[in-house]
């Protein structure tokens, strides 16, 4: 088993080499792939079956692909905090049932995972949360409120900012489209359009464009299933 391991590290992607044995096998970090594939079917829809998502169905490793990119895009200061905000990322949305590489992708637009960053509305952090809605969904979802400073926290920024985009999902009855772009724009707006064409579409382009950009690096990476642990 042992040499079998050396041998596997020794020809797999070096993000692997990078992300601890012992967190390979973490449960707590195994994505929840039913709702992963459901949602990446919502989101996608009729282009779903033609897209990378689809490659990979029942891939062992996702959480690591996931570790990966969190990793590489995190300021230098942040990155020894990787796999707490890898970990956040896949538990905070499987309670919702969103595919974890769709939060990755929001907060990738929304603040390129800087959780310093402030917006010219006041947002905070990785997920550019404006503190009265952060407040509020705080207090929903019993997370202490701290003020707006609970939002510098990227744990507590991305617990905070999965349960809002599930309550917008929700509140959308999972119409990407629409919560999606409420998102950016605030429910209130979104309801007020009737007709999904006439729904502002920068936005959510550059959310899709980056969730299938991620996709495709994770596909072209991905080790043959001949290769995975069983």
């Amino acid at each position: 088993m042992k040499n079998s391991l050396l041998f596997l590290l020794s020809i797999i992607p070096l993000f692997f080499q990078n992300f601890l044995i012992s967190n390979m096998f973490d449960k707590k970090l195994f994505i929840d792939e039913k709702s992963r594939k459901n949602h990446a079917k919502e989101v996608l829809g009729n282009s779903y079956h033609k897209s990378s998502a689809s490659k990979l169905e029942g891939e062992k490793f996702f959480h690591i692909y996931l570790f990966d990119i969190v990793q590489s895009k995190l300021p230098i200061k942040y990155k020894q905090k990787a796999k707490e905000i890898t970990k956040s990322i896949i538990q905070e949305s499987k309670k919702f049932q969103i595919d974890p590489l769709f939060v990755v992708s929001l907060i990738f637009a929304e603040s390129s995972f800087n959780p310093e960053a402030r917006g010219l509305a006041g947002e905070i952090g990785l997920m550019q949360l404006m503190p009265t809605t952060g407040k509020e969904v705080a207090k929903r979802i019993n997370v202490s409120w701290k003020g707006s400073k609970t939002l510098k926290d990227p744990v507590k920024n991305i617990i905070i900012g999965t349960a809002y985009l599930g309550q917008l999902r929700g509140y959308f009855e999972n119409s990407p489209p629409r919560y999606i772009s409420a998102y950016n724009s605030g429910p209130g707006r979104i309801k007020k359009i009737e007709k999904i064409k006439d729904l502002p579409h920068f936005y959510s382009t550059k959310i899709l464009k980056h969730y299938e950009n991620f996709y495709k690096k994770m596909a072209s990476n991905k080790v043959p299933d001949s290769l995975a642990f069983n």
